[in-house]
């Protein structure tokens, strides 16, 4: 029998990778994707933020075009797969904390508030190629973890 499937939080790094065809990691955050589509690899349900959205168009349309940030936005919004969470209310008072406390630290805030939405929902695995970050705040990184 298969093992039940694991939520999955994903990070902007790896959006990134997926939608910008020159990005380093561009192919392995494909595989990863195609994979949890074929049900290879067995994670769901699929979580992100309105965060790592606004951290994701940014990036693209710094790095790739306007177009190019409408269009994975467009894309992960109307997708059914992703569930894209607000950080609101204690999430928000929790993530200023918990980026106070890791002042030794060069994790984002953006990094701590995903961190807070996957503790509160049971996940333990983050889909980002910003590997040492989620590995200090306690997480299993796909895919290099598993």
């Amino acid at each position: 029998m298969a093992p039940a499937p694991e939520p999955l939080f994903i990070d902007t790094a790896a959006f990134f990778a997926r939608f910008n065809e020159r990005a380093t990691e561009h192919e392995r955050a494909t595989a990863v994707f195609d994979g949890i589509r074929s049900g290879t690899l067995r994670f769901d349900p699929l979580f992100t933020s309105q965060y790592v959205l606004s951290e994701l168009a940014t990036l693209i349309l710094r790095k790739v075009s306007h177009r190019a940030a409408v269009n994975a936005l467009e894309t992960i919004r109307t997708a059914r797969s992703f569930n894209v969470l607000p950080v609101g209310g204690s999430a928000f008072d929790r993530s200023c904390e918990q980026f106070a406390k890791y002042d030794d630290q060069q994790i984002s805030f953006v990094d701590h508030s995903s961190a807070v939405l996957a503790v509160d929902r049971g996940i333990d695995h983050v889909f980002t190629f910003g590997r040492s970050d989620f590995r200090t705040l306690g997480f299993t990184v796909v895919p290099d973890d598993i």
